[in-house]
Protein backbone atom coordinates (compact mmCIF):
# COMPACT_ATOMS: atom_id res chain seq x y z
CA UNK A 1 0.00 0.00 0.00
CA UNK A 2 1.20 3.36 -1.17
CA UNK A 3 0.93 5.45 2.28
CA UNK A 4 0.74 9.20 3.18
CA UNK A 5 3.26 11.02 5.42
CA UNK A 6 1.77 9.88 8.60
CA UNK A 7 2.05 12.56 11.40
CA UNK A 8 2.90 11.20 15.40
CA UNK A 9 0.19 14.38 15.69
CA UNK A 10 -2.66 12.68 13.73
CA UNK A 11 -2.06 9.23 15.90
CA UNK A 12 -1.99 11.27 18.97
CA UNK A 13 -4.87 13.00 18.62
CA UNK A 14 -6.57 9.71 17.38
CA UNK A 15 -5.85 7.68 20.96
CA UNK A 16 -7.08 11.18 22.44
CA UNK A 17 -10.67 11.04 21.10
CA UNK A 18 -10.34 7.26 22.08
CA UNK A 19 -9.83 8.40 25.81
CA UNK A 20 -6.54 6.45 25.56
CA UNK A 21 -4.47 8.85 26.59
CA UNK A 22 -3.28 9.28 30.24
CA UNK A 23 -3.86 12.73 31.71
CA UNK A 24 -3.88 14.18 28.11
CA UNK A 25 -0.82 12.20 27.13
CA UNK A 26 2.58 13.26 27.73
CA UNK A 27 3.61 16.84 25.78
CA UNK A 28 5.45 16.22 22.35
CA UNK A 29 7.20 19.64 22.47
CA UNK A 30 9.01 21.31 19.90
CA UNK A 31 11.71 18.61 19.14
CA UNK A 32 8.39 16.16 17.90
CA UNK A 33 6.88 18.78 15.58
CA UNK A 34 6.65 17.06 12.24
CA UNK A 35 7.50 14.14 13.29
CA UNK A 36 6.54 11.70 10.56
CA UNK A 37 6.08 7.57 10.89
CA UNK A 38 7.35 5.93 7.84
CA UNK A 39 7.69 2.49 9.49
CA UNK A 40 5.52 -0.15 10.84
CA UNK A 41 3.89 0.03 14.38
CA UNK A 42 5.29 -2.92 17.04
CA UNK A 43 5.73 -4.07 20.56
CA UNK A 44 8.80 -5.81 19.63
CA UNK A 45 11.77 -4.26 19.86
CA UNK A 46 13.68 -6.50 18.34
CA UNK A 47 11.18 -5.75 14.98
CA UNK A 48 11.61 -2.28 14.87
CA UNK A 49 12.16 -0.55 12.09
CA UNK A 50 13.91 2.87 11.26
CA UNK A 51 11.06 5.39 11.46
CA UNK A 52 8.85 2.90 13.01
CA UNK A 53 7.12 2.85 16.36
CA UNK A 54 7.45 1.26 19.25
CA UNK A 55 4.36 0.64 21.85
CA UNK A 56 5.66 -0.77 24.98
CA UNK A 57 3.05 -3.38 26.06
CA UNK A 58 3.47 -4.66 29.61
CA UNK A 59 4.24 -8.53 30.09
CA UNK A 60 3.97 -10.98 32.33
CA UNK A 61 7.60 -11.03 33.25
CA UNK A 62 8.86 -7.52 31.75
CA UNK A 63 7.75 -4.54 31.39
CA UNK A 64 7.90 -3.21 27.56
CA UNK A 65 9.40 0.17 28.57
CA UNK A 66 12.21 -1.82 29.79
CA UNK A 67 13.29 -1.69 26.07
CA UNK A 68 11.89 1.74 25.18
CA UNK A 69 15.94 2.79 24.61
CA UNK A 70 16.69 -0.67 22.52
CA UNK A 71 13.79 0.34 20.02
CA UNK A 72 14.94 3.94 19.50
CA UNK A 73 18.55 2.60 19.11
CA UNK A 74 16.77 0.35 16.47
CA UNK A 75 15.17 3.22 14.73
CA UNK A 76 11.97 4.02 16.47
CA UNK A 77 10.47 7.53 16.02
CA UNK A 78 8.24 7.25 18.82
CA UNK A 79 7.55 5.39 21.68
CA UNK A 80 4.06 4.83 23.29
CA UNK A 81 3.90 3.51 27.09
CA UNK A 82 1.92 3.67 30.36
CA UNK A 83 4.44 5.12 32.70
CA UNK A 84 7.27 7.98 31.75
CA UNK A 85 10.49 6.69 30.77
CA UNK A 86 13.50 8.56 31.37
CA UNK A 87 16.35 9.33 29.46
CA UNK A 88 14.62 8.85 26.02
CA UNK A 89 15.77 10.83 22.86
CA UNK A 90 12.22 10.76 20.70
CA UNK A 91 9.07 11.48 21.82
CA UNK A 92 6.65 9.53 24.01
CA UNK A 93 3.60 9.46 24.62
CA UNK A 94 1.04 7.86 27.60
CA UNK A 95 -1.76 6.22 27.56
CA UNK A 96 -3.91 4.31 29.68
CA UNK A 97 -3.91 1.13 27.99
CA UNK A 98 -0.98 -0.30 25.67
CA UNK A 99 -2.61 -2.83 24.29
CA UNK A 100 -5.32 -1.03 23.03
CA UNK A 101 -3.44 2.03 21.84
CA UNK A 102 -1.06 -0.56 19.88
CA UNK A 103 -4.23 -1.88 18.40
CA UNK A 104 -5.62 1.54 17.39
CA UNK A 105 -1.79 2.46 15.92
CA UNK A 106 -1.13 -0.66 14.58
CA UNK A 107 -4.94 0.39 12.14
CA UNK A 108 -3.74 3.81 11.68
CA UNK A 109 -0.62 2.83 9.87
CA UNK A 110 -2.15 0.04 7.93
CA UNK A 111 -5.29 2.52 6.82
CA UNK A 112 -8.07 1.15 9.20
CA UNK A 113 -8.18 -1.87 6.73
CA UNK A 114 -11.57 -3.05 8.62
CA UNK A 115 -13.38 -0.09 7.69
CA UNK A 116 -13.40 -1.15 3.79
CA UNK A 117 -14.61 -4.65 4.87
CA UNK A 118 -17.01 -6.74 6.02
CA UNK A 119 -15.61 -8.24 9.54
CA UNK A 120 -16.41 -10.88 11.11
CA UNK A 121 -15.29 -12.22 14.34
CA UNK A 122 -15.90 -15.99 15.23
CA UNK A 123 -15.29 -16.86 19.04
CA UNK A 124 -16.36 -19.86 21.43
CA UNK A 125 -14.51 -22.61 22.93
CA UNK A 126 -14.47 -25.05 20.12
CA UNK A 127 -15.20 -24.95 16.64
CA UNK A 128 -14.15 -21.57 16.05
CA UNK A 129 -11.84 -22.49 13.64
CA UNK A 130 -14.10 -24.82 11.07
CA UNK A 131 -16.87 -22.17 11.09
CA UNK A 132 -14.77 -19.17 10.05
CA UNK A 133 -13.69 -21.80 7.28
CA UNK A 134 -17.31 -22.56 6.30
CA UNK A 135 -18.21 -18.73 6.81
CA UNK A 136 -15.39 -17.85 4.68
CA UNK A 137 -16.58 -19.88 1.71
CA UNK A 138 -20.46 -19.19 2.46
CA UNK A 139 -20.09 -15.75 1.60
CA UNK A 140 -17.76 -16.40 -1.21
CA UNK A 141 -20.86 -18.79 -2.55
CA UNK A 142 -23.41 -15.60 -1.67
CA UNK A 143 -21.35 -13.57 -4.46
CA UNK A 144 -18.61 -11.83 -1.59
CA UNK A 145 -15.21 -12.76 -1.95
CA UNK A 146 -13.46 -12.84 1.23
CA UNK A 147 -10.59 -13.67 3.09
CA UNK A 148 -9.82 -15.70 6.66
CA UNK A 149 -7.66 -15.09 9.32
CA UNK A 150 -7.70 -18.36 11.62
CA UNK A 151 -6.04 -20.54 13.68
CA UNK A 152 -5.08 -22.99 11.02
CA UNK A 153 -5.09 -21.37 7.59
CA UNK A 154 -5.34 -18.29 6.12
CA UNK A 155 -7.03 -17.04 2.63
CA UNK A 156 -6.07 -13.82 0.68
CA UNK A 157 -7.85 -12.90 -2.45
CA UNK A 158 -8.80 -16.48 -3.30
CA UNK A 159 -4.88 -17.75 -1.96
CA UNK A 160 -5.09 -20.31 1.02
CA UNK A 161 -1.81 -20.53 3.02
CA UNK A 162 -0.78 -22.60 6.16
CA UNK A 163 -1.21 -20.02 9.73
CA UNK A 164 2.27 -19.96 11.39
CA UNK A 165 2.57 -22.55 14.21
CA UNK A 166 0.95 -22.24 17.77
CA UNK A 167 -0.50 -18.91 16.52
CA UNK A 168 -4.48 -18.25 17.54
CA UNK A 169 -5.44 -14.93 16.69
CA UNK A 170 -2.33 -12.69 15.89
CA UNK A 171 -1.40 -9.71 17.51
CA UNK A 172 -2.90 -6.51 16.47
CA UNK A 173 0.16 -5.35 13.95
CA UNK A 174 0.03 -8.54 12.64
CA UNK A 175 -3.94 -8.93 12.04
CA UNK A 176 -4.14 -5.10 10.41
CA UNK A 177 -1.32 -5.70 8.10
CA UNK A 178 -3.08 -9.34 6.91
CA UNK A 179 -6.27 -7.02 7.05
CA UNK A 180 -4.76 -4.81 4.55
CA UNK A 181 -3.53 -7.60 2.66
CA UNK A 182 -7.03 -8.65 2.14
CA UNK A 183 -8.41 -5.23 0.72
CA UNK A 184 -5.74 -4.86 -1.32
CA UNK A 185 -6.43 -8.54 -3.00
CA UNK A 186 -10.20 -6.87 -3.99
CA UNK A 187 -11.89 -9.21 -1.15
CA UNK A 188 -14.73 -7.44 0.00
CA UNK A 189 -15.23 -8.94 3.42
CA UNK A 190 -12.94 -11.17 6.39
CA UNK A 191 -13.42 -13.75 8.47
CA UNK A 192 -11.31 -13.33 11.81
CA UNK A 193 -11.22 -16.29 14.51
CA UNK A 194 -11.46 -14.25 18.15
CA UNK A 195 -9.57 -16.22 20.41
CA UNK A 196 -10.40 -15.54 23.96
CA UNK A 197 -6.49 -14.34 24.05
CA UNK A 198 -7.57 -12.02 21.25
CA UNK A 199 -10.14 -10.44 22.67
CA UNK A 200 -8.82 -10.01 26.04
CA UNK A 201 -5.86 -8.51 24.89
CA UNK A 202 -7.21 -6.62 22.39
CA UNK A 203 -5.39 -8.05 19.60
CA UNK A 204 -8.74 -7.38 17.80
CA UNK A 205 -8.78 -3.75 18.90
CA UNK A 206 -9.58 -0.88 16.82
CA UNK A 207 -11.79 -3.66 14.29
CA UNK A 208 -15.54 -2.91 13.90
CA UNK A 209 -16.80 -6.18 13.49
CA UNK A 210 -20.31 -6.03 11.57
CA UNK A 211 -21.19 -9.46 13.02
CA UNK A 212 -19.76 -11.90 15.34
CA UNK A 213 -20.62 -15.72 16.13
CA UNK A 214 -20.44 -18.02 18.93
CA UNK A 215 -20.03 -21.76 18.59
CA UNK A 216 -20.45 -22.57 21.82
CA UNK A 217 -18.92 -21.95 25.50
CA UNK A 218 -17.67 -24.05 28.05
CA UNK A 219 -14.27 -23.70 29.79
CA UNK A 220 -10.58 -23.28 28.86
CA UNK A 221 -7.37 -21.33 29.26
CA UNK A 222 -7.77 -21.05 32.86
CA UNK A 223 -4.25 -20.82 33.26
CA UNK A 224 -4.02 -16.96 31.39
CA UNK A 225 -7.92 -16.24 33.08
CA UNK A 226 -7.84 -16.87 36.44
CA UNK A 227 -11.08 -18.15 36.40
CA UNK A 228 -14.67 -19.23 34.09
CA UNK A 229 -15.63 -15.86 34.48
CA UNK A 230 -12.74 -14.65 33.42
CA UNK A 231 -12.98 -16.29 30.27
CA UNK A 232 -16.22 -15.73 29.70
CA UNK A 233 -15.94 -11.92 30.12
CA UNK A 234 -13.56 -12.41 27.53
CA UNK A 235 -15.69 -13.96 25.06
CA UNK A 236 -18.22 -11.27 25.48
CA UNK A 237 -15.94 -8.64 24.53
CA UNK A 238 -17.00 -9.42 20.69
CA UNK A 239 -20.39 -8.20 21.13
CA UNK A 240 -19.15 -4.92 22.44
CA UNK A 241 -16.96 -4.71 19.13
CA UNK A 242 -19.80 -5.14 16.73
CA UNK A 243 -21.05 -2.22 15.25
CA UNK A 244 -20.71 -0.83 11.72
CA UNK A 245 -18.30 -0.35 9.07
CA UNK A 246 -18.13 1.95 5.79
CA UNK A 247 -18.36 -1.44 4.21
CA UNK A 248 -21.52 -3.16 6.02
CA UNK A 249 -22.78 0.15 5.92
CA UNK A 250 -22.85 0.18 2.48
CA UNK A 251 -23.77 -3.19 2.08
CA UNK A 252 -27.06 -2.48 4.04
CA UNK A 253 -26.09 -5.36 6.51
CA UNK A 254 -27.36 -5.29 10.22
CA UNK A 255 -24.98 -5.41 13.28
CA UNK A 256 -25.58 -9.11 14.51
CA UNK A 257 -24.80 -11.68 16.80
CA UNK A 258 -25.38 -15.30 15.66
CA UNK A 259 -26.32 -17.78 19.08
CA UNK A 260 -26.96 -21.50 19.26
CA UNK A 261 -30.23 -22.09 19.92
CA UNK A 262 -31.67 -22.93 23.86
CA UNK A 263 -28.51 -23.00 25.46
CA UNK A 264 -27.75 -20.77 28.31
CA UNK A 265 -24.26 -19.63 28.27
CA UNK A 266 -25.34 -17.70 24.85
CA UNK A 267 -28.23 -15.59 27.16
CA UNK A 268 -25.87 -13.45 28.66
CA UNK A 269 -24.30 -12.74 25.03
CA UNK A 270 -28.02 -12.30 24.00
CA UNK A 271 -29.08 -9.38 26.32
CA UNK A 272 -25.71 -7.47 25.83
CA UNK A 273 -26.61 -7.62 22.22
CA UNK A 274 -30.24 -6.64 22.64
CA UNK A 275 -29.54 -3.84 25.09
CA UNK A 276 -27.01 -2.25 22.41
CA UNK A 277 -29.26 -2.73 19.61
CA UNK A 278 -27.47 -5.35 17.95
CA UNK A 279 -29.64 -8.21 15.80
CA UNK A 280 -29.56 -11.35 17.38
CA UNK A 281 -30.09 -14.61 15.12
CA UNK A 282 -30.06 -18.15 16.07
CA UNK A 283 -28.48 -21.97 15.07
CA UNK A 284 -28.65 -25.01 16.19
CA UNK A 285 -29.39 -28.74 14.53
CA UNK A 286 -32.54 -30.89 14.66
CA UNK A 287 -32.68 -34.38 15.76
CA UNK A 288 -32.91 -35.54 12.08
CA UNK A 289 -29.79 -33.82 11.58
CA UNK A 290 -31.08 -31.03 9.66
CA UNK A 291 -29.71 -27.50 9.94
CA UNK A 292 -31.94 -25.21 11.80
CA UNK A 293 -30.97 -21.55 10.25
CA UNK A 294 -33.03 -18.92 12.08
CA UNK A 295 -36.08 -21.54 12.86
CA UNK A 296 -35.92 -23.11 9.68
CA UNK A 297 -34.77 -26.52 8.85
CA UNK A 298 -32.77 -27.25 5.95
CA UNK A 299 -31.52 -30.60 4.84
CA UNK A 300 -27.79 -30.46 3.26
CA UNK A 301 -24.95 -33.52 2.89
CA UNK A 302 -21.74 -32.23 4.43
CA UNK A 303 -18.46 -32.72 3.43
CA UNK A 304 -17.25 -32.64 6.53
CA UNK A 305 -18.64 -36.01 9.01
CA UNK A 306 -20.54 -35.34 12.43
CA UNK A 307 -22.97 -33.64 14.29
CA UNK A 308 -20.41 -30.79 15.21
CA UNK A 309 -19.40 -29.84 12.03
CA UNK A 310 -23.63 -29.62 11.04
CA UNK A 311 -23.70 -27.36 14.14
CA UNK A 312 -20.40 -25.34 12.91
CA UNK A 313 -22.42 -25.08 9.38
CA UNK A 314 -25.61 -24.16 10.41
CA UNK A 315 -24.11 -21.06 12.55
CA UNK A 316 -22.39 -19.79 9.39
CA UNK A 317 -25.80 -20.20 6.55
CA UNK A 318 -27.39 -18.50 9.63
CA UNK A 319 -25.18 -15.32 9.50
CA UNK A 320 -25.95 -15.69 5.75
CA UNK A 321 -29.52 -15.36 6.05
CA UNK A 322 -29.95 -13.16 9.10
CA UNK A 323 -28.45 -10.86 6.78
CA UNK A 324 -30.72 -11.40 3.29
CA UNK A 325 -27.74 -12.80 1.13
CA UNK A 326 -28.56 -15.32 -1.06
CA UNK A 327 -28.82 -18.94 0.92
CA UNK A 328 -29.07 -21.46 -2.00
CA UNK A 329 -25.24 -21.08 -3.64
CA UNK A 330 -24.14 -20.63 0.33
CA UNK A 331 -25.72 -23.76 0.69
CA UNK A 332 -23.64 -25.32 -2.12
CA UNK A 333 -20.61 -23.58 -1.27
CA UNK A 334 -20.50 -25.25 2.35
CA UNK A 335 -21.89 -28.45 1.13
CA UNK A 336 -18.57 -29.11 -0.65
CA UNK A 337 -16.29 -27.42 1.97
CA UNK A 338 -13.80 -29.66 2.96
CA UNK A 339 -12.93 -27.71 5.79
CA UNK A 340 -9.60 -26.91 7.78
CA UNK A 341 -6.39 -29.26 7.61
CA UNK A 342 -6.10 -30.69 11.03
CA UNK A 343 -10.16 -31.17 11.84
CA UNK A 344 -11.67 -34.25 11.32
CA UNK A 345 -9.05 -34.75 8.17
CA UNK A 346 -9.21 -38.26 6.50
CA UNK A 347 -5.51 -39.32 5.49
CA UNK A 348 -6.49 -41.78 2.62
CA UNK A 349 -3.73 -44.14 0.83
CA UNK A 350 -6.37 -47.23 0.23
CA UNK A 351 -6.21 -48.78 3.79
CA UNK A 352 -9.22 -50.54 4.86
CA UNK A 353 -10.14 -48.73 7.84
CA UNK A 354 -10.14 -45.00 8.68
CA UNK A 355 -7.41 -42.42 9.77
CA UNK A 356 -8.15 -39.04 11.38
CA UNK A 357 -5.99 -36.67 12.07
CA UNK A 358 -7.81 -33.93 14.48
CA UNK A 359 -6.80 -30.75 16.38
CA UNK A 360 -8.98 -31.92 19.03
CA UNK A 361 -7.57 -30.85 22.94
CA UNK A 362 -10.39 -30.36 25.15
CA UNK A 363 -13.07 -31.88 26.64
CA UNK A 364 -16.01 -30.64 24.67
CA UNK A 365 -13.50 -31.11 21.23
CA UNK A 366 -12.57 -34.46 22.27
CA UNK A 367 -15.99 -36.03 22.79
CA UNK A 368 -16.90 -34.08 19.45
CA UNK A 369 -14.26 -35.96 17.87
CA UNK A 370 -14.96 -39.03 19.41
CA UNK A 371 -18.78 -38.97 18.25
CA UNK A 372 -17.17 -38.14 14.77
CA UNK A 373 -15.00 -41.52 14.60
CA UNK A 374 -17.60 -43.19 15.81
CA UNK A 375 -19.79 -43.25 12.79
CA UNK A 376 -17.28 -43.90 10.66
CA UNK A 377 -16.87 -47.17 11.97
CA UNK A 378 -17.75 -49.95 9.73
CA UNK A 379 -19.08 -53.13 10.95
CA UNK A 380 -17.59 -54.47 14.33
CA UNK A 381 -14.66 -52.11 14.25
CA UNK A 382 -12.91 -50.93 17.14
CA UNK A 383 -11.25 -47.15 17.97
CA UNK A 384 -8.19 -47.12 18.61
CA UNK A 385 -7.10 -43.51 19.69
CA UNK A 386 -3.60 -41.32 20.02
CA UNK A 387 -4.43 -37.95 22.32
CA UNK A 388 -2.47 -36.32 24.93
CA UNK A 389 -2.07 -32.86 26.57
CA UNK A 390 0.06 -29.78 26.25
CA UNK A 391 1.85 -28.74 29.40
CA UNK A 392 1.58 -25.03 30.94
CA UNK A 393 -1.51 -25.09 30.44
CA UNK A 394 -5.27 -25.53 32.06
CA UNK A 395 -4.29 -28.69 34.09
CA UNK A 396 -8.06 -29.78 33.75
CA UNK A 397 -7.53 -30.15 29.75
CA UNK A 398 -6.11 -33.52 30.92
CA UNK A 399 -8.85 -34.68 32.99
CA UNK A 400 -11.16 -33.80 30.14
CA UNK A 401 -9.42 -35.68 27.59
CA UNK A 402 -8.92 -38.38 29.82
CA UNK A 403 -12.56 -38.93 30.34
CA UNK A 404 -13.54 -38.55 26.65
CA UNK A 405 -11.61 -40.93 25.42
CA UNK A 406 -11.95 -43.49 27.93
CA UNK A 407 -14.29 -45.53 25.90
CA UNK A 408 -11.77 -45.87 22.99
CA UNK A 409 -11.39 -49.60 22.49
CA UNK A 410 -7.59 -48.64 22.74
CA UNK A 411 -5.63 -45.83 23.74
CA UNK A 412 -2.03 -44.40 23.62
CA UNK A 413 -0.94 -41.19 25.71
CA UNK A 414 1.76 -39.09 23.87
CA UNK A 415 3.54 -36.13 23.98
CA UNK A 416 1.80 -32.97 22.05
CA UNK A 417 3.37 -30.26 23.46
CA UNK A 418 4.78 -30.74 26.60
CA UNK A 419 6.85 -27.68 27.06
CA UNK A 420 8.58 -27.08 30.61
CA UNK A 421 6.71 -29.61 32.02
CA UNK A 422 7.11 -33.26 32.66
CA UNK A 423 5.62 -35.24 30.06
CA UNK A 424 5.04 -38.08 33.03
CA UNK A 425 3.00 -36.16 35.03
CA UNK A 426 0.62 -34.75 32.09
CA UNK A 427 0.60 -38.49 31.22
CA UNK A 428 -0.35 -39.75 34.10
CA UNK A 429 -2.89 -37.54 34.62
CA UNK A 430 -4.41 -38.25 31.62
CA UNK A 431 -4.40 -42.34 32.47
CA UNK A 432 -5.61 -41.43 36.02
CA UNK A 433 -9.12 -39.60 34.36
CA UNK A 434 -9.10 -42.73 32.11
CA UNK A 435 -9.33 -44.94 34.44
CA UNK A 436 -11.61 -43.30 36.73
CA UNK A 437 -14.48 -43.00 34.04
CA UNK A 438 -14.29 -46.94 33.32
CA UNK A 439 -14.28 -47.28 36.92
CA UNK A 440 -11.03 -48.93 37.85
CA UNK A 441 -11.43 -51.46 34.99
CA UNK A 442 -8.38 -52.37 33.23
CA UNK A 443 -7.99 -50.15 30.05
CA UNK A 444 -6.07 -50.73 26.77
CA UNK A 445 -3.74 -47.69 27.42
CA UNK A 446 -0.11 -47.56 26.61
CA UNK A 447 1.58 -44.21 27.56
CA UNK A 448 4.46 -43.78 24.43
CA UNK A 449 6.09 -40.60 24.73
CA UNK A 450 7.44 -40.74 20.95
CA UNK A 451 4.58 -39.36 19.42
CA UNK A 452 5.48 -40.97 16.04
CA UNK A 453 5.67 -44.41 17.98
CA UNK A 454 2.44 -43.67 19.14
CA UNK A 455 0.69 -42.99 15.69
CA UNK A 456 2.75 -45.66 14.31
CA UNK A 457 1.27 -48.44 16.94
CA UNK A 458 -2.25 -47.06 16.72
CA UNK A 459 -1.80 -47.31 13.03
CA UNK A 460 -0.15 -51.03 12.93
CA UNK A 461 -2.98 -52.23 15.00
CA UNK A 462 -5.58 -51.30 13.28
CA UNK A 463 -7.96 -53.89 11.34
CA UNK A 464 -10.37 -53.52 8.56
CA UNK A 465 -13.49 -51.88 9.82
CA UNK A 466 -11.45 -49.64 12.53
CA UNK A 467 -11.16 -45.88 13.07
CA UNK A 468 -7.66 -44.37 14.33
CA UNK A 469 -8.03 -40.70 15.82
CA UNK A 470 -5.35 -39.26 16.09
CA UNK A 471 -6.40 -36.08 17.94
CA UNK A 472 -4.55 -32.91 19.63
CA UNK A 473 -2.08 -31.67 17.03
CA UNK A 474 -3.78 -31.16 13.87
CA UNK A 475 -2.64 -28.85 11.94
CA UNK A 476 0.02 -27.73 13.85
CA UNK A 477 3.84 -28.00 13.20
CA UNK A 478 6.02 -28.13 15.55
CA UNK A 479 5.82 -29.65 19.12
CA UNK A 480 7.16 -27.21 21.77
CA UNK A 481 9.37 -29.35 24.25
CA UNK A 482 12.21 -27.53 26.76
CA UNK A 483 11.91 -24.30 25.09
CA UNK A 484 12.44 -26.00 21.40
CA UNK A 485 9.95 -26.09 18.54
CA UNK A 486 10.23 -29.52 16.74
CA UNK A 487 9.34 -30.07 13.28
CA UNK A 488 5.99 -31.71 13.12
CA UNK A 489 3.28 -32.99 10.95
CA UNK A 490 0.65 -35.55 12.24
CA UNK A 491 -0.63 -35.96 8.40
CA UNK A 492 2.42 -36.75 6.84
CA UNK A 493 3.35 -39.03 9.80
CA UNK A 494 0.14 -40.88 9.73
CA UNK A 495 0.72 -41.11 5.98
CA UNK A 496 4.34 -42.72 6.65
CA UNK A 497 2.70 -45.28 8.76
CA UNK A 498 0.59 -46.23 5.91
CA UNK A 499 3.59 -46.84 3.57
CA UNK A 500 5.17 -48.25 6.28
CA UNK A 501 2.56 -50.94 6.10
CA UNK A 502 2.58 -50.69 2.40
CA UNK A 503 -0.56 -48.77 1.53
CA UNK A 504 -1.01 -47.52 -1.36
CA UNK A 505 -0.52 -51.22 -2.35
CA UNK A 506 -0.01 -51.65 -5.99
CA UNK A 507 -3.39 -53.21 -7.80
Amino acid sequence: MSRPQLQLSALRARLEARGLLADGGAPLGTAADGVVVSAAVTHDSRSVARGGLFVAVPGAVRDGGEFAAEAIARGAIAVIATRPIQGLSAPLLLVRDARAALAEAAAWWEGDPADALITVGVTGTDGKTTTSTILASALAGAGIPTGLVSTAIRRVGGRQSATPAHQTTPEAPELQEVLRAIVDAHDRAAVVEATSHGLALDRVGAIPFAAGILTNLTSDHLDFHGSVEAYHAAKLRLVNAIRSSSASRAAGLAPTIVLPVDYAAAEPFAAAAVAAGIQVARFGVASDGSLLINGVAHRIELAMPGRVNALNAAAALTLIDAWGLPLAPALAAVAVEPGPPGRAERIEAGQPFTVLVDFAHTGASMRAAMEIARGLLAGSGRLLVVTGAAGERDPGRRTAVGAAVASADAIWIADEDPRFEDPDLIATAIGAAIAAERSGAAAATTIEHDRRAAINAAIGEAKPGDVVLLAGKGHERTIERRGADEPWDEAAVAREALRSLGYPRDR
